[in-house]
């Protein structure tokens, strides 16, 4: 254990975000990928990773990016009351999904919630039959969430799905804390998201346990959208340091591709992510990847 892992999440967001993606396998500087099964673009992108795969220097890792949040269901979305508006598109929020882990009687939640899973999964494997052990993350991390989490298992279990890898999106403070000039560069939210995120993270770290996967570190939460490479090359020693000391893998998350203003559409349905999606700091962090 100890190793290092640079991944970029969104593929298959929008056409110009997986070419941003494209470019940084085709440099070399990416380990593994996310693919997003549920944007109306889907298919177009599996083409375009097609065409691409041939200039690969070396094989990417490909990761489900199960997305509960933007887009369109691709299971029957008159089954998903609580998940979906009129048109289908994704309309419940992270602090929703979170608080109703928390009540009693969200089992037919769950049930809608292992429906869209299995969709999402499926259409990712069928794309990509190469796969043959799923590797599993999710779009805001919302398979951190304890009601969603328990879906992704169940799911696994009842399908005979094989995983060599559920994310464990737990990001250590320690490093961070040792680089007191930095301290001013983080955005408090991102703190509060690293705390509950880690929250979940103890609960679900039994689970993984049982299920034999490596522990692991993910850093990308306090930085998110802001992976600069002055900043990432300041702290990676220290993570580096960390994860190995503590015997954990270490996830180096970016988000390189950049959604185009003219890319966004209703399925962008969560209003409030989409100054995220074509944020010039997705640029930043495309010339991040490139520069490590």
């Amino acid at each position: 254990m100890g190793r290092v892992e640079i991944h970029a999440d969104d593929f298959g967001e929008s056409i110009h975000a997986s070419r941003d993606i494209l470019d940084c396998i085709r440099a070399g500087k990416l380990d593994s990928i996310s693919v997003l099964s549920n944007m109306s673009c889907f298919e177009k992108c599996v083409e375009l990773y097609r065409e691409a795969q041939a200039d690969f220097p070396r094989p990417v890792k490909l990761s489900v990016h199960l997305n509960l949040m933007e887009g369109s269901s691709l299971s029957d979305a008159k089954k998903l009351p609580d998940l979906t508006d009129s048109q289908g598109h994704f309309a419940i929020s992270w602090g929703k999904l979170f608080a109703r882990s928390h009540l009693p009687g969200s089992s037919g939640l769950k049930e809608q919630l292992k429906r869209e899973i299995r969709a999402q999964i499926g259409a990712v494997r069928r794309a990509f039959p190469e796969i043959r052990r799923l590797r599993i993350d999710s779009h805001q991390h919302t398979h951190m969430i304890p009601i969603v989490n328990r879906a992704v298992w169940e799911v696994l279990r009842e399908e005979g799905w094989e995983a060599e890898y559920v994310r464990d999106a737990a990001e250590p403070l320690l490093p961070f804390l040792k680089k007191p000039a930095l301290y001013g560069t983080y955005r408090p939210v991102n703190l509060v998201k690293n705390g509950i995120l880690n929250y979940c993270s103890l609960r679900m770290q039994k689970q993984l346990r049982r299920e034999k996967m490596a522990p692991m570190y993910l850093w990308g939460l306090l930085m998110s959208g802001r992976m600069d490479e002055r900043r990432v090359r300041i702290l990676l020693p220290e993570m580096e340091r960390y994860a190995q000391r503590r015997g954990r893998d270490l996830e180096i998350l970016f988000h390189p591709g950049q959604v185009q203003k003219e890319e966004i559409t209703p399925e962008f349905s969560q209003k409030e992510a989409i100054a995220f999606h074509v944020s010039e700091d997705r640029r930043t962090e495309k010339a991040s990847v490139m520069g490590l």
